[in-house]
């Protein structure tokens, strides 16, 4: 049978699945039977909502509070050990201190460097491994003038066991520079003002340490 030229036949929908309208997106045919696919959330992106988080901002409000408190401790810590290195008493020369010559002649030896021998005061000292030097700065009438003078006097020093004695060797003295002539092996015994603190008591005492004389001693 034929059709003629004005009937229509039946519509049919075009089964091309390219072909859409425009508010159509194209589907799949299996697409309805796969689960909904979403997008993952990146590491980044947990990692922000982790640090957001209550919790996340107490633990690090408190691991900022411990840092102060361990910083504070550390600190007084270091200050503390300071003030101890600075309390601990440092050694102190064998030679500071009081001592007396045979003469009664009583010498004073200050930790600050200052010497006096009741003859010239305010003089000055210092040691070098055993030897002593003391620097005196005096004035003295020469000729109806008054003069400056500036002597120097070097000893060798050799103390006793118990560092209450020492006796002095005597290397040099000198007045404005120039040497002044002294004996061979001239020595002296000076002994501690806490064993003897006068003539009669040193006396007495300067026999105990006749075993420390140096042999260059006369």
């Amino acid at each position: 049978m034929s059709m003629e030229s004005g009937d229509e036949g039946p519509n049919f929908v075009s089964q091309d699945p390219s072909h859409t309208t425009e508010n159509q997106r194209p589907v799949n045919q299996f697409q309805a039977y796969y689960p909904t696919q979403t997008s993952q959330p990146t590491f980044s992106e947990k990692l922000s909502g982790i640090s957001e988080h209550p919790l996340s901002k107490q633990v690090t409000d408190f691991v900022k509070h411990k840092n102060v408190i361990y910083a504070i401790a550390i600190g007084v810590l270091l200050v503390s050990a300071v003030v101890l290195i600075f309390m601990i008493p440092q050694d102190a020369e064998p030679i500071e201190g009081k001592w007396i010559k045979s003469d009664g002649q009583l010498l004073t030896f200050e930790n600050d460097g200052e010497f006096s021998n009741q003859i010239y005061p305010g003089s000055t000292w210092s040691m070098d491994g055993q030897i002593l030097s003391m620097y005196s700065t005096v004035q003295i009438i020469d000729e109806q003038t008054l003069v400056t003078k500036i002597i120097v006097q070097t000893v060798k020093v050799e103390f006793s066991d118990d560092e209450m004695a020492m006796w002095w060797l005597w290397e040099s003295v000198t007045i404005d520079g120039l040497e002044e002539n002294l004996e061979q092996g001239t020595c002296s015994l000076i002994i501690k003002e806490s064993v003897a603190d006068n003539t009669l008591e040193y006396a007495l005492e300067a026999p105990n340490y006749q075993s420390i004389k140096p042999s260059s001693c006369q």
